[in-house]
């Protein structure tokens, strides 16, 4: 008989797996194109599988802090990046900021409890995670002052980032946990990789800008 934590596990890395091979459709598809968006909605099913998965792990098993910040960091780019297709009509609104609050908070529960971590999980890789997401999280608190803009010019760049970033995550969490003898390496580098590819993007959409769908009648 296969415990529950096994099973977890097993489904955790499956599905895991599979969203990275699928993932890399949307990432180099024409955006806003139907294959674009099919491999999309498969993704993030894909990913809510995963990160449903980790979170039930961190209830129950507790792994270490460090790998806690990783899953808190790639659920808030998961949620937030899905969030910004939903604002077709005007701006983040409440929820929005809610879900940015609710991330610092518990971003900074995790930062006081982080602990020794592993030998593959060290305290460094913890609070440089918890660092990025401070970072997503006030950008996120910000949009509000300068909504206009944003909805114009930067909202499909939102999307882009995040999930690109989610991608990314997902990659750097599945190399440290399967090849802990390489760390920091093996969770180092593919986070290095995605912020390469963050910063390629927004290079890329400042030369062929998205436009935002016209709004729906009320």
């Amino acid at each position: 008989m296969i415990d529950a934590h096994t099973l977890n596990i097993l489904t955790h890395v499956a599905t895991g797996a599979t969203a990275l091979v699928i993932g890399l459709i949307p990432l180099f598809s024409r955006k806003g194109g139907p294959l674009h968006r099919w491999s999309g909605r498969a993704t993030a099913g894909l990913g809510a599988v995963v990160l449903a998965s980790a979170v039930l792990a961190v209830i129950l098993f507790q792994p270490p802090s460090p790998l806690v910040a990783a899953t808190l960091t790639a659920g808030y780019q998961y949620l937030s990046g899905l969030r910004t297709l939903s604002l077709t009509r005007r701006g983040p609104r409440l929820p929005d900021t809610l879900l940015s609050m609710l991330g610092v908070g518990l971003a900074l529960l995790v930062a006081f409890k982080m602990g020794q971590g592993t030998a593959s999980w060290t305290p460094a890789i913890g609070y440089t995670t918890i660092g990025y997401l401070a970072t997503m999280t006030a950008y996120d608190l910000s949009r509000p002052l300068w909504v206009g803009v944003w909805y114009r010019r930067v909202r499909p760049l939102d999307h882009g980032v995040k999930m690109i970033g989610f991608y990314f995550a997902m990659l750097s969490a599945g190399a440290g946990n399967l090849l802990a003898d390489w760390q920091p390496l093996s969770q180092v580098l593919p986070s290095a990789i995605g912020m390469v590819a963050m910063i390629a993007f927004v290079i890329w959409y400042s030369l062929n800008p998205l436009q935002p769908r016209p709004a729906r009648p009320a």
